[in-house]
């Protein structure tokens, strides 16, 4: 199942690549057009082919057998421990592989990629299905260590979270282990703040947003200043 969803996750992250590299597409729309395919494909096997037959009632697919889950360590499902592997693998694949360097490069610039000798086409390829083997992964990790099905709500639109983590991260994987940590954190306080203090759930997206809207505001006058220029009196017209 780790085989599956890496490459299986890999291939899935190929596609809208493929597009950008060859005709120039919006890898984010792209990215987010595929999301429904790969909801209602999983509808689709659901209410079809991989449907419950114990649950005429309530369309599902079964439950994962015991030997198709993931073992615990301290109680908890072994995924925080691939997760914690793969912070160190990423980390040292980016600060210190020749591989690593080129995605800096080519993220920073293309045309300084190029100038530099480097192919931007197969460097964007290789990422791309890099991460989508990662997030492939995670995707088995949460099926079959949390869910122990497969579901429409696997990823439970974690995907525009790990956005605001990694932009506050600045993409370090040892500050993203951190910072997602701290969201999570924030995420399940929401349930507690619900029931204790009658406030909505959605509180900790909200409090999401403000602290993006703030990173971004910091940054963005970090970066520039406003000056203040005085006119010039007698110029020529």
């Amino acid at each position: 199942m780790f085989v599956a969803g890496l490459v299986g996750g890999g291939l899935w992250g190929l596609i809208p690549c493929i597009f950008k590299v060859k005709f120039g597409t919006n890898e984010t729309l792209f990215t987010l057009m595929l999301n429904y395919i790969a909801l209602y494909t999983i509808s689709l096997l659901r209410d079809g082919a991989w449907a419950d037959p114990n649950s005429p009632g309530f369309p599902k697919i079964a439950r994962f057998a015991t030997n198709s889950q993931l073992d615990k360590v301290f109680g908890i499902h072994i995924g925080w421990i691939v997760a914690l592997l793969l912070v160190i693998i990423l980390f040292v694949y980016m600060k210190f592989s020749k591989q690593g360097y080129e995605i800096s490069v080519v993220g920073e610039s293309t045309a300084t990629a190029k100038y530099a000798g480097m192919n931007v086409k197969k460097v964007m390829l290789r990422t791309m299905f890099l991460s989508g083997g990662i997030a492939g992964v995670a995707g088995m990790i949460q099926s079959t260590g949390s869910d122990m099905t497969l579901a429409t709500g696997v990823a439970g639109g974690v995907g525009f979270t790990a956005i605001i983590v990694a932009w506050l991260a600045q993409l370090n994987p040892i500050a993203i282990l951190f910072v997602s940590s701290l969201f999570g954190i924030m995420e399940k306080g929401s349930s507690i703040v619900e029931s204790t203090y009658k406030l909505s759930a959605n509180f900790s997206d909200i409090l999401q947003g403000i602290i993006l809207f703030f990173v971004l505001g910091t940054d963005f006058f970090i970066r520039y200043k406003i000056a203040f220029r005085k006119s010039q009196k007698g110029g020529n017209n």
